[in-house]
């Protein structure tokens, strides 16, 4: 069976949550003996991008992954129609270069990840050519996009045209069936971590308590909510704040106006992204690992500090109920409140025995959320999108029938 995995990021150019586990199902896939592609879409500031020469097509242990530009439309300051979009170009470049690739390829299978767009072009070229289609929700697609004008019809119609969704979160499925219904058709899927061999110890420091954060920091993050509780608990306690990862240049501003405002900067430091292999050993050097979320899939990032036994504390968002039993494998607050962040924070400092006890049950519950759980779970799903009985309106010549078959192995 011949899968297209559709997605806006993808290992090495990406490396947040979204790229990661997008890679990871496609070597899952890989392992359930289907050929596998990866259509990795990323927008341009190229000038000129035509489709004929838009594809980068490369083997990457197994899988072949098509590195397709796009890029948007550019507008002179003396007209632009009333509906005219900047987005319109790219989104009409991605359904053209994806309708190029499955005429080369002959795809089963569509599967994308994120809604908006790329859940809605694959989803429209799936519907119109017959084949079956899977969209998975990864959060942000969801928190964000649902909000958007330009773009909650097209969440819409790839809800609407997918055979099968698939969600890291009941929040996400909960907010996506609001949207439209998708009950019947709906599955939930965690992402896996695996349990490494070494394990966090409490520090027997004298020095400041070390609270850590990672990721890529854009409003979902709750970056200045971090900072404002570690600002309140600077009043009163030696501590230090540990950032890991990107601050999206989008919100830049807002991080240093609240850094400069909280005075955080004398306890604040900002590390460049590091390889994945080295995240292990950075959590491990922490006392504390903090995910100040407004808005979240199924966070890996939280999995691998709970996998490690650090003591953690999250808010209140996606799948973060799901991972944290609160009060025993870790601390859960309400998001969007700095107090409450800093009050589970100060609890673990006061009382390094329980901050033990939570990474321990922590380690443990993560055993739960095994990779071979998670491939069954795929395996399921594939074979659930390939036997929906057939409502598709793809228009075929006669005798250009496709034949599919019933079941992944």
């Amino acid at each position: 069976m011949k899968l297209c995995i559709v997605t806006p990021e993808f290992p090495p150019d990406n490396w947040g949550g979204l790229a990661r586990t997008a890679a990871r199902v496609a070597r899952y896939a890989h392992r359930l003996d289907m050929t596998v592609h990866v259509a990795h879409f990323r927008i341009v500031e190229e000038p000129v991008v035509l489709l004929d020469e838009n594809c980068s097509t490369l083997s990457e242990d197994g899988i072949t992954v098509h590195r397709i530009r796009v890029n948007q439309k550019r507008f002179s300051k003396d007209y632009r129609g009333v509906g005219d979009s900047p987005h319109v170009r790219s989104i009409k470049m991605m359904y053209q270069s994806l309708e190029i690739l499955n005429e080369t390829y002959r795809f089963d299978l569509f599967h994308a990840f994120f809604l908006y767009p790329v859940g809605y072009v694959s989803g429209l070229l799936a519907k119109r050519v017959g084949l079956p289609a899977i969209v998975t929700l990864v959060g942000n697609d969801v928190k964000r996009h649902f909000f958007q004008p330009e773009a909650v019809a097209m969440c819409k119609s790839a809800l609407d045209n997918a055979d099968v969704v698939v969600a890291l979160s009941y929040e996400l499925l909960a907010l996506a069936g609001a949207l439209t219904p998708i009950h019947e058709k709906s599955v939930i899927i965690y992402n896996s971590v695996r349990i490494p061999e070494c394990r966090w110890h409490p520090h027997a420091r004298t020095g400041p308590f070390k609270i850590g954060s990672a990721g890529i920091f854009k409003y979902a993050k709750g970056l200045p909510y971090l900072l404002k509780a570690v600002a309140k608990i600077g009043e009163r306690h030696d501590v230090e704040l540990e950032l890991v990862g990107d601050i999206r240049a989008y919100e830049r501003d807002t991080v240093e106006r609240m850094i400069a405002s909280t005075g955080v900067d004398r306890m604040l430091t900002i590390h460049k992204p590091m390889p994945h292999e080295d995240i292990r050993n950075w959590l491990m050097s922490l006392d504390a690992f903090v995910l100040a979320s407004v808005s979240e899939g199924c966070p890996n990032i939280l999995m691998e500090a709970m996998a490690c036994c650090v003591p953690s504390v999250a808010t209140h968002v996606g799948a973060v109920p799901e991972l944290i039993e609160n009060g025993i494998s870790g601390l859960i607050t309400p998001y969007g409140d700095a107090s409450a962040l800093a009050n589970a924070i100060e609890a673990l400092m006061g009382m390094p025995d329980k901050g033990a006890s939570l990474g321990n049950c922590a380690r443990a519950r993560m055993e739960i959320f095994s990779p071979n759980r998670e491939i069954e779970a795929w395996r399921r799903v594939y074979r659930q999108a390939m036997n929906t009985p057939s409502n598709r309106t793809g228009f075929q010549t006669v005798g250009s029938e496709k034949e599919h078959p019933d079941s992944v192995p």
